[in-house]
């Protein structure tokens, strides 16, 4: 067989399993199942509560209801109000400049059989990517944002109020949307350093590539 062919082997499923490989989400605690004795909080963000109507807590079910959590049993309530200047978490995200990335998070809220009086955001590099204003009682929608990098660091802030009960928020992620180029790089270079490393232990005489 000749070291072409070798290579072509060798590259093929290396780059189909780069390109099939599970994301890795860069916000921490992202589903607010990480706490103290595996109860779930705020760790790994940056909090300001407007009050203490903002918190994590958790009905131990796994759902797509208010109430509910999508990703675990633990999500965020934002209930602070207007007037106390809602509540904001946020996180510092390291990322590739020129990557092109996705926001994405799962969205209820409930507004106790009164008049819809909420808001919800979100910032990268302290542009709004995303606003809802007003939502009706809903269980679960899924958001999703695309967004490319232009710094090795992005800010994430999610913002947050509702004057009636509460936004429940879980499963906020960040991922790459294609593997990241210096990755592709550094495996295609390991791979072809195998194959000139093979190239030079042929024995003497016709070398095919």
């Amino acid at each position: 067989m000749t070291l072409r062919s070798l290579l072509f082997l060798a590259l093929t499923p290396a780059f189909s399993a780069a390109a099939h490989a599970a994301p890795v989400n860069l916000v921490t605690n992202g589903s607010f199942e990480q706490g103290t004795l595996g109860i779930g909080s705020f760790q790994g963000w940056q909090t300001t509560l407007g009050d203490s109507s903002t918190f994590v807590d958790s009905s131990g079910q796994t759902g797509r209801a208010y109430g509910q959590a999508t990703d675990g049993v633990w999500a965020a309530y934002f209930g602070s109000t207007q007037a106390d200047g809602g509540a904001s978490i946020a996180q510092i995200l390291q990322t590739t400049a020129g990557q092109v990335y996705s926001l994405s998070f799962d969205l209820a809220n409930d507004n106790g059989g009164l008049q819809a009086s909420n808001s919800f955001s979100a910032y990268l590099a302290g542009v709004q990517v995303f606003s809802a204003t007003n939502l009706a009682s809903q269980g679960f929608v899924h958001e999703q944002i695309a967004f490319q990098a232009t710094t090795t660091v992005t800010a994430l802030r999610l913002f947050g109020f509702n004057d009636q009960s509460y936004v429940e928020l879980d499963n906020v992620a960040v991922t790459a949307t294609t593997p990241e180029p210096s990755s592709l790089w550094l495996l295609t270079t390991g791979l072809l350093c195998v194959g000139v490393a093979t190239f030079v232990k042929r024995p003497s005489g016709d070398v095919r590539l």
